[in-house]
């Protein structure tokens, strides 16, 4: 039992670990940080790295996501 615990608490630092590195590495683009610096603070040895790192939606299409998400979150906390 105690095994699985350990495991439990290693998998969850890892992944802990992985937000924290994603969501700097996207709050640094999304403020005009240069790709350039973004990969030398991530610590990765290609930009391209980073580029698969920083891959996925368009910024307003993620902004209006955002949008939702806050809402939503606003209607189910405060809007009680």
């Amino acid at each position: 039992m105690i095994y699985c615990a350990i495991i439990a608490f290693f998998l969850c630092f890892v992944f802990i670990f992985y937000i924290s590195r994603h969501s700097w590495a996207t709050t640094a683009k999304y403020r005009g940080v240069p790709i350039e610096m973004i990969s030398e603070s991530l610590g990765h040895k290609s930009i391209k790295t980073t580029q698969i790192y920083l891959k996925g939606f368009e910024l307003k299409e993620r902004t209006e996501v955002n949008k939702g998400n806050l809402s939503y979150i606003k209607n189910c906390y405060v809007g009680k």
